[in-house]
């Protein structure tokens, strides 16, 4: 990576106790490395992929997951690129679903191309559509459409540079597993965020760490947890960073006993030794999800 100039967060942060070799068949391999527990972000787990072909690093993927819905960011290094692609994309599709239940894959605009001069050289837009994923946006729908007829009139036609940067102005998705689910860079998950500070500020003013340590309690009261003690250092970390959150979500004083119990398991996963464990907890919480749901999309 550092040959090619290129970093990712998650390389920069790696975690060298959740570091995996995925074999994909013919010479393909990915490393697949987590990120430092506290590096982690708050909702999605993300983790870093280095494509190695014959043992020959040819690229890099970024995986980013919640609600069993995966933002992917691909990459091939240059050198590469007439090679396997879209093959070795498919085969990172079906990779994240194995790991993380992927049911709905996304792709960033920049991945796409907009404000990114190499994604509109390397043609990246048409390469995810020609794979099955689609816009949800009216306007880019109907630049496409005209696209596309101007190839049926005149085989040959290229798409000029302000069209496609307008076109990969948006997401693209693809949704094998559901269709009308959660999907990520569809959801404003920095709602959450918002929503904890305001109700930070709001009730401990500029003395934020009083506040954690206040929600920490109440959540301890909240999920039935008689203590901390025997958590681990990262688990406790992640116990005080989810504890405002607990106390925002709506509804979880009503939940069973067993779901209480069953989103103490989750965060405990989010400070654990692999965060697609808290991936798979995430995924059989429905109530959490819902309630997860419900604070962004009312924020």
């Amino acid at each position: 990576m550092v040959n090619r100039l290129r970093d990712l967060y998650s390389f920069s942060h790696a975690d060298r106790n959740d570091v995996r070799l995925v074999n994909a068949g013919a010479g393909l391999q990915f490393v697949c490395i987590g990120t430092l527990p506290e590096r982690r972000l708050m909702l999605e787990s993300v983790y870093g992929f280095l494509t190695l072909k014959n043992g020959v690093p040819i690229g890099y993927v970024l995986a980013s997951t919640l609600f069993a819905s995966t933002e992917v960011a691909y990459n091939v290094f240059e050198t590469f690129r007439s090679g396997e692609a879209a093959r070795v994309f498919g085969r990172v599709l079906a990779m994240c679903r194995h790991l993380f239940g992927s049911e709905s894959f996304s792709i960033d605009p920049y991945q796409l191309g907009y404000g990114n001069q190499e994604g509109l050289q390397s043609g990246a837009w048409w390469f995810y559509y020609k794979l099955g994923f689609r816009s949800k946006d009216p306007e880019v729908n109907r630049l496409v459409r005209n696209e596309l007829a101007a190839m049926k009139r005149k085989p040959g036609h290229r798409t000029g540079p302000e069209i496609l940067e307008q076109m990969a102005s948006q997401y693209l998705y693809y949704e094998p597993g559901r269709i009308g689910g959660p999907l990520l860079g569809g959801m404003p998950l920095g709602n959450a965020g918002l929503r904890i500070g305001e109700f930070l500020a709001a009730n401990y003013g500029a003395d934020r760490e009083k506040g954690i340590r206040a929600c920490a309690a109440e959540a301890v009261k909240l999920l039935g947890v008689r203590s901390t003690a025997r958590f681990t250092q990262d688990q406790r970390l992640w116990w005080k960073r989810w504890s405002p959150l607990v106390v925002l979500l709506s509804g979880v004083k009503r939940w069973s006993a067993a779901n209480r119990r069953a989103l103490v398991d989750v965060i405990k996963a989010k400070g654990g030794k692999s965060e697609i464990d808290f991936v798979q907890k995430f995924n059989r919480h429905k109530p959490l999800q819902r309630a997860l749901l419900k604070l962004i999309r009312d924020s």
